[in-house]
């Protein structure tokens, strides 16, 4: 997802990439990879379109970032665990947390003394780390909190503030609460499904400024007519311009 790009906003600091990101592999403290990050940042024109602070990401944290997605590349990538994936254009606020694992729930005791092999006591594997795909075009709001067994977050979600997601969401659904629930969708299902199948996000800033109006021609379709209830697999009225997100 985070491969580089031919984008022209994308530019490649050869510094970087060559030395940089074997030199980050050599240090293990956080207090020397930070200010490694920084420099790479400043010299590749920030986090929305650094490609080697991707690669470091995905070769030494296992997050891998689309472009044009700012937040994670700006916080410590441990926020994120292992198995996260977030595509592009999404909008990550720097208190989002993902958890791909677990710590066991069937034992008489959850502490880390009787699953994990680092603390000594016990001769067992790690706990591994599952997989998270959070789409395109997704807000994870302010304290946003995604806890296993999650796995997907469907392209253009929009996930409230303080909300806790134990479960998948699907594409284009309005998130909130804890624990979470679908309370609506942005638009009708044909709305969504045009969305999806027109893959907007693989266009460049430039490619989407330049046919701006018919990007924003998804406020002009009608509302679709109201729902009893809005569910995960049944999309709900589109918002009226009072509500929309």
């Amino acid at each position: 997802m985070s491969t580089p790009s031919a984008d022209p906003e994308i530019r490649e600091c050869l510094f970087c990439a060559r030395f940089i990101h074997r030199i980050y592999a050599r240090v293990g403290r956080e207090n020397l990879r930070a200010p490694l990050r920084r420099f790479v940042l400043r010299r590749e024109g920030g986090p929305a379109v650094s490609p080697t602070i991707r690669r470091i990401f995905r070769d030494y944290h296992e997050v891998d970032v689309g472009f044009y997605t700012a937040g994670p590349c700006a916080s410590k990538p441990q926020v994120f665990h292992a198995g996260t994936t977030i595509g592009r254009y999404t909008l990550v606020a720097d208190t989002v947390r993902t958890f791909t694992r677990n710590h066991p729930m069937n034992t008489k005791s959850t502490h880390g003394l009787f699953y994990n092999p680092a603390l000594g006591l016990v001769d067992l594997p790690p706990l591994k780390f599952g997989s998270l795909n959070i789409g395109h075009g997704v807000t994870l709001g302010h304290n946003v909190i995604i806890l296993p067994p999650t796995s997907q977050i469907g392209t253009g979600a929009i996930i409230a503030p303080g909300t806790v997601v134990y479960a998948n969401v699907p594409p284009y659904a309005l998130v909130s609460g804890f624990p979470s629930r679908v309370t609506g969708y942005r638009y009708d299902k044909q709305a969504i499904a045009d969305l999806l199948e027109s893959k907007w996000w693989e266009k460049s800033p430039a490619e989407l400024a330049a046919n701006a109006d018919a990007f924003r021609s998804i406020w002009d379709r009608p509302p679709a007519p109201p729902s009893p209830q809005a569910s995960p697999s049944s999309p709900g009225p589109t918002p009226t311009p009072s509500n929309r997100p």
